[in-house]
């Protein structure tokens, strides 16, 4: 993604997605509404942690800020109970997508035989 196009796409994701006003942003962020206002019109580009920090505003993952309309993706944050945190990003339309499907089926119907062969086993 180009520094030009980085700026478009956090507007877009704020005015479309979001429903926020720029001076909300730019206070969220501890910086003034021309500041923001410039990362917007890209006059000034965004450092790793600015993208972190609108990413969290927008609770969104930074790739789809990068990767905003390229293609569908869908974000999972997940936190679990040992404290494992992380994020799952599924694109939509992968053509490996229904292969991966019917190796899961199999896998699964290997599985269901591999449990009756040890349940037939123990009795």
């Amino acid at each position: 993604m180009t520094a030009m196009k980085i700026g478009e796409t956090i507007r877009e994701i704020r005015e479309k997605e979001k429903k926020l006003k720029q001076e909300d942003v730019a206070k969220a962020l501890g910086i003034t509404p021309k500041a923001y206002s410039n990362i917007e019109n890209n006059v000034a580009d965004i450092t790793l942690t600015r993208l972190y920090e609108l990413a969290d505003i927008f609770d969104v993952a930074p790739e789809y800020i990068l990767n905003y309309k390229e293609k569908s993706t869908f974000t999972n944050h997940f936190n679990n109970y040992e404290g494992n945190q992380g994020v799952n990003i599924m694109y939509q339309g992968c053509a490996g997508a229904k292969n991966l499907e019917e190796q899961l089926k199999e896998s699964k119907q290997k599985l269901q035989a591999l449990k009756a062969n040890i349940k037939a086993k123990s009795n």
